[in-house]
């Protein structure tokens, strides 16, 4: 019954809006909402925000259907039939990663729309995007004429946490829904504004996750009685052996063009190094340096590892019989998981210490020969020319490996246009982003999809 009457009480306020266009229409306002749903993830709770976008597609007269792969844990699919070409489908992530707002110069679910920027988490990662698609379908709709293929609206949950209860999911119980697929959007990669200079990036691969739990264990006792071999102790040796442990870096083509393509804004010497990235390569010195100059930009370059957990003892005065830590690495699409982890294995091994991986896939790569990249390309060459727009490896990893496995194409794109400084919000404190990008957005997002379903 809560339900019902929450989802009824969605709709009245919805259909109220929908007598101003200009409120219901509004970027900021509804990405606002959207941030205001905390969908922190754990716990994720996602349901509350797909009812919230299906209030908004019931008020439009689109279907939808809100699927639960745990209580809780809500994604939600709708799609404007058309023609019998290979569909497109429109991707984000419902649930964002935790912000503590201590840190925060406004209060991270409050949505404030200060200067000229909405601030909330979320905001760029992913629920930005996530307006931008739901905006684009209701335009399509609205203006009612026929389609050449499917366009699907897809929200997820659990992408944060790798997805198992999202994209995982629904390709496991429901592959019916994304039958005829040409194409996928999703988050990954945008504008970049270096030193003033623009450029555009498509994310046709990513970096493997590799993400591992180093448990040590030992002797427990009484913290007022030091022990040599505590699990502590060989927790901090075996994570100091793993910080000595190296990644030869190598160049992958899609990496050289996109660090090329940074050279002609880099100061001295970079405008000269990145021209030729093996170079950099070659020498542990440059690549340390060029990891102080732009961490992003080393990433590409080479597998890393970070230390993200830490666990041992509740209780001060307690030696902890176990201690454990948790590391993100991250490898570059060639690589062989499995022989990392033999390497980390054996650098890391000790009496008491043991390796778990936790995820762990493999390797996928789009061709900028499709259909979307060819019109993302287009689009942007026309608003933005002579700025460049090239295929792009990113060092993270998102849900577009879902669909890589299965043979569909999958692009990492949206259409904002980002600094340095706004890119630093992303699963980071003060994350922004500005009305100007809600409105590029929303304009080129909606182009985009113009060009190919008409």
């Amino acid at each position: 019954m809560r339900k019902r009457w929450f989802s009824s009480l969605l709709l009245i306020l919805y259909l109220f809006c929908r007598m101003d266009p200009a409120i219901s229409d509004d970027t900021a306002k509804l990405l606002r909402d959207y941030i205001q749903l905390n969908t922190v993830n754990p716990p994720g709770n996602e349901i509350i925000a797909a009812r919230y976008l299906a209030t908004i597609l019931e008020g439009e007269g689109i279907e939808y259907e809100i699927l639960e792969s745990a209580p809780g844990r809500g994604n939600l699919w709708a799609r404007l039939k058309g023609g019998s070409e290979p569909g497109i489908l429109l991707m984000h992530h419902m649930d964002v990663v935790s912000a503590d707002a201590s840190r925060w110069q406004y209060p991270p679910f409050e949505a404030r729309l200060v200067n000229g920027r909405v601030h909330g988490r979320g905001a760029l990662d992913n629920k930005s995007a996530g307006i931008f698609h739901l905006q684009a379908l209701v335009a399509l709709h609205r203006k009612g004429k026929p389609l050449k293929r499917d366009v699907i609206f897809l929200a997820v949950a659990d992408e944060e946490a790798g997805g198992q209860l999202g994209v995982g999911w629904l390709l496991d119980k429901r592959p019916e829904l994304f039958d005829n697929l040409g194409a996928v959007l999703n988050e990954g990669s945008s504008g970049a504004l270096t030193q003033g200079k623009l450029s555009f990036g498509i994310e046709v691969t990513q970096k493997l996750p590799l993400w591992l739990r180093i448990t040590a264990e030992g002797p427990s006792g009484h913290a007022s009685v030091p022990q040599a071999h505590s699990a502590t102790a060989r927790l901090v040796e075996a994570l100091n052996k793993l910080d000595k442990v190296f990644f030869e870096p190598r160049v992958l083509p899609v990496a050289a063009d996109y660090l090329r393509s940074h050279a002609r804004d880099a100061p001295p010497p970079w405008g000269e190094l990145l021209k030729t990235p093996e170079l950099i390569t070659q020498s542990r010195a440059t690549m340390a340096a060029l990891k102080q100059y732009d961490h992003r930009l080393s990433a590409q370059l080479t597998n890393t590892c970070t230390l993200t957990r830490l666990e041992a003892s509740g209780k001060i005065n307690v030696i902890a019989a176990k201690a454990m830590a948790e590391i993100d690495c991250r490898l570059l699409p060639d690589e062989n998981p499995g022989r990392i982890l033999e390497k980390i294995k054996r650098a890391v091994a000790g009496e008491g210490i043991s390796v778990k991986p936790l995820l762990s896939f493999g390797p996928g790569v789009s061709s900028p020969d499709n259909f979307l990249y060819k019109a993302i390309e287009s689009r942007l060459a026309s608003r933005f020319p002579g700025v460049p727009v090239m295929p792009r490896l990113n060092a993270g990893f998102t849900d577009s490996h879902f669909f890589r496995e299965r043979g569909i194409p999958a692009y990492g794109f949206s259409p904002v246009i980002l600094s340095k400084e706004d890119k630093s919000g992303t699963h980071g404190d003060n994350e922004n982003i500005t009305l100007d990008n809600l409105n590029l957005g929303r304009e080129i997002l909606l182009e985009i999809l113009q060009e190919v379903v008409y």
